[in-house]
């Protein structure tokens, strides 16, 4: 078989075994990082073979190719062209494990990337005795928005809040849109007191906002839960503290100003 009918036969196979693949992960993207590698090398030894075969012929014939350099030059475009679709393959991986991170309709990370980034937090706490503090927002009074407005107007609020929570932090934190209408928000490497004040900057802010829609104004309202972080928590009971807190705080809440965090 040829080199390039071999990479169609494989590219293929792929697509057969892996049909709108959605979730690549790092093995693939090592395999395809290794078989460049490989392609490479093989490209290199080519070029030296056919540098080396052109000094032994000397200036002998320089008619039609013998079939040794047919074969060298044959062997260095199979190598290019696998190059070519290596790149390409690495580029639709990174496309792919991207997406698989993010929530579609705001941007955000999504659960399983934010539960990830906070289980890396919380290891980060183990081995380095860095701390932080978790926020979960839940919007309240959302369905009414939905109902009254249309689902368009709720997926425009939405984004507007993640387009608030992506502005309000650093580089270093993570805000994710953990389903619905519920977000939470990571600041590593802050204090409990540091990161008490944000929640209540941040409480007033998206309680404070409007939101312009087909002529009419969607106020915006919120409950929050924070838990500070530590060596000893996991992230899956440091979730559920901060849910619990924003419950209460949803539970008490008597006007726009209410915020529980515990």
């Amino acid at each position: 078989m040829r080199p390039q009918t071999m990479l169609r036969t494989i590219s293929n196979d792929n697509a057969l075994a892996h049909p709108g693949a959605a979730e690549p992960n790092g093995a693939r993207s090592d395999l395809v990082s290794t078989i460049g590698a490989i392609a490479s090398y093989l490209q290199a030894e080519a070029n030296d073979a056919l540098a080396a075969f052109e000094r032994k012929r000397g200036s002998a014939d320089r008619g039609s190719p013998p079939p040794q350099r047919q074969l060298i030059e044959r062997a260095l475009s199979a190598a290019a062209e696998a190059q070519r679709r290596l790149a390409e393959q690495s580029a639709r991986i990174a496309y792919l494990e991207q997406l698989a991170m993010t929530d579609e309709l705001t941007g955000l990370l999504n659960r399983r990337a934010f539960e990830s980034e906070l289980r890396h937090a919380v290891a980060a706490a183990r081995r380095y005795g860095e701390g932080g503090v978790l926020i979960y927002i839940d919007l309240d009074n959302f369905k009414p928005v939905n109902d009254r407005f249309g689902h368009a107007a709720g997926d425009h609020v939405l984004r507007q809040v993640a387009r608030l929570l992506k502005a309000s932090v650093r580089e270093t934190d993570f805000v994710g849109r953990l389903g619905g209408d519920e977000f939470a928000v990571l600041l590593v490497r802050t204090s409990w007191e540091a990161g008490l004040a944000y929640a209540k900057r941040l409480e007033r802010a998206l309680n404070a906002t409007y939101i312009p829609w087909s002529g009419a104004t969607i106020k915006l309202k919120a409950s929050f839960g924070a838990q500070r972080y530590g060596a000893d928590d996991s992230e899956r009971t440091l979730l559920h503290r901060a849910d619990t807190a924003m419950y209460r705080a949803k539970r008490r809440r008597t006007n726009a100003d209410a915020l529980l965090l515990s």
